[in-house]
């Protein structure tokens, strides 16, 4: 399962693993298990999504906008991602550009965790 949940500092973070992702269709897997974990609760979530060898797809980031806006947006707390390097960063900048909670990158997990949770 991509979607797991941290416990950190007696804080709840959903963890979104898309490191095992090679395609677009493995990538909109984990996004869609994703929205489903979002429609099925009521509570706003911290989240951090590790992209570390994952691509993004013109049309995954599309879908990830339009997810976005309809339902993560307003769903999340705050936002954290590893793994965003090269093309990544400009894939980033676009998804932060039409979002209210911005995704902040980071290099290191525990760095990562402990944003989140402060």
């Amino acid at each position: 399962m991509s979607i797991s949940t941290i416990n950190h500092k007696g804080k709840k973070v959903v963890f979104i693993d898309y490191t095992h992702c090679k395609n677009e269709n493995e990538l909109l897997v984990v996004l869609y298990e994703l929205r489903d974990v979002f429609k099925n609760s009521s509570e706003r979530f911290l989240t951090l999504s590790d992209f570390t060898g994952a691509f993004g797809t013109r049309d995954f980031m599309k879908k990830a906008n339009e997810l976005g806006k309809e339902i993560f947006d307003s769903r999340t707390e705050k936002s954290a991602a590893l793994g965003i390097t090269g093309i990544r960063k400009i894939l980033l900048q676009a998804y932060n550009s039409i979002m209210k909670n911005k995704l902040v990158p980071f290099d290191d997990k525990n760095e990562a965790l402990d944003y989140l949770v402060n």
